[in-house]
């Protein structure tokens, strides 16, 4: 029988993802509502003034407002990207932290330390394959532990074999199958 696996999210989680987006969404309205909100303003003033000249503009009617358009665009073009960047920053940060811990973890865990567990902060995106390098050093200690009792085993049979005893062969051979059974070879 085949294991059924099930597609798993490692990366950044749903929560994250909408989070980012609504993020981004809101302050893009709240932008756009204050453009809309400063030409309001701006048009009134100007088109007010030119109520109470005494004389009118020698300008088309489209460019009657053509600086306060410009100006308002220009500040919603500058808060959105503000916006922008610290909505990724601050996603860049979610995400950079915890892949620097577990970039660490992992040399750690090359370099022969099995006897730690990998954990991030609860918050923190990754936590699934934090747990699961963590069953990993556990799973990988316990056989690193076992094929070192087996080779204790087998070095003290070894050294206190006597040719003529015939329980010592015996003992070896067994011990050498467990050991090879937890090697895997």
């Amino acid at each position: 029988m085949q294991a059924q696996y099930k597609r798993r999210t490692y990366y950044i989680k749903n929560s994250a993802q909408s989070k980012f987006i609504f993020r981004f969404v809101l302050l893009s309205i709240l932008g756009g509502a204050a453009a809309l909100a400063a030409f309001n303003y701006l048009a009134y003033k100007k088109i007010d003034s030119v109520l109470y000249s005494m004389r009118l503009p020698n300008i088309s009617p489209g460019g009657l407002l053509r600086d306060e358009m410009v100006y308002t665009n220009a500040f919603v073009i500058i808060f959105i990207l503000i916006a922008f960047v610290l909505t990724a920053r601050n996603l860049f940060n979610k995400v950079n932290g915890p892949l620097k811990k577990l970039t660490s973890d992992i040399l750690k865990m090359a370099d022969g330390e099995l006897h730690f567990p990998v954990t991030l902060r609860q918050n923190d995106e990754f936590r699934d394959i934090a747990d699961e390098l963590s069953t990993m050093a556990t799973s990988l200690n316990q056989r690193m532990q076992a094929i070192q009792d087996h080779t204790d085993t087998i070095i003290a049979l070894a050294e206190t074999a006597h040719p003529d005893s015939g329980d010592t062969p015996a003992k070896l051979k067994e011990t050498i199958a467990a050991l090879c059974k937890a090697t895997g070879a």
